[in-house]
């Protein structure tokens, strides 16, 4: 859920079809940072971090991320009503609220590589938390690997190579224009195909942009209450669709 959720703003509130599995050999990270444990699910929130590299052209551009929302009712295969929970800061640093969500691309005085402190003052059923952690990002090598040029007619391979440190899963999303798509590797690295049939709906002649999400997830039991913490890399490619 937290991967759809973030995907709503990073995607451009795109429609997502139903993911795609991909078998290879997984690799898993060895504990979670202090005070948290692996994610199994079921957390009544997600406060995230995420870098964010932006390829156009060969060049390489750097953001940081910085996402919450609270739910009435725990996470799961559908995502539960968000509900408000009051004022919601990082590191001292407040999140402006959409209604749904709160978040922070790129412009907030944070530092998200250093310890994290979220603190949370509640609302209604959201009842005060505060939790420090250091994060744990996985990493990604492999931006080099994803084509500068697609061509719908022979299907869309993707090469996702050189990610480590990761709890997995590495989600790929295509998206042109208002059509999207995404599959996931479980495990590391691997390779996907988006068959001629599956990119139907997409349209030539436009850029398509290539979106690899990997991430590390976990949970911390705070007053009763199950919370959800997670770090996460976005890598987008702009490419173009023949």
């Amino acid at each position: 859920s937290t991967l759809i959720l973030v995907l709503t703003f990073f995607a451009c509130k795109k429609k997502e079809a139903t993911p795609a599995p991909v078998n290879t050999s997984t690799t898993t990270t060895s504990g979670a940072p202090a005070g948290l444990s692996p994610s199994t699910g079921g957390e009544y929130c997600s406060l995230q971090t995420t870098y964010s590299y932006y390829n156009i052209g060969g060049s390489v551009a750097k953001d940081s991320v910085m996402f919450a929302t609270f739910y009435a009712a725990p996470s799961g295969s559908v995502t539960p009503t968000t509900v408000y929970a009051g004022t919601v800061s990082l590191n001292g640093f407040t999140l402006p609220n959409t209604g749904t969500s709160y978040f922070v691309i790129g412009s907030a005085p944070v530092n998200i590589s250093n310890s994290l402190t979220w603190n949370v003052t509640g609302s209604g059923t959201v009842t005060p938390f505060s939790q420090s952690f250091t994060p744990n990002y996985p990493k990604y090598t492999g931006g080099n690997l994803l084509p500068d040029t697609c061509i719908k007619a022979n299907g869309i391979t993707i090469n996702i190579s050189g990610v480590s440190n990761n709890q997995n899963t590495s989600s790929v999303y295509l998206n042109a224009g208002s059509n999207s798509i995404y599959k996931y590797i479980l495990g590391s690295n691997g390779t996907v195909t988006f068959s001629p049939s599956e990119l139907s709906g997409f349209t030539t002649n436009q850029t398509i942009t290539i979106l690899v999400l990997i991430g590390n997830y976990y949970s911390a039991t705070l007053g009763g209450i199950k919370r959800g913490f997670s770090n996460t890399l976005q890598y987008t490619k702009y490419s173009y669709l023949k």
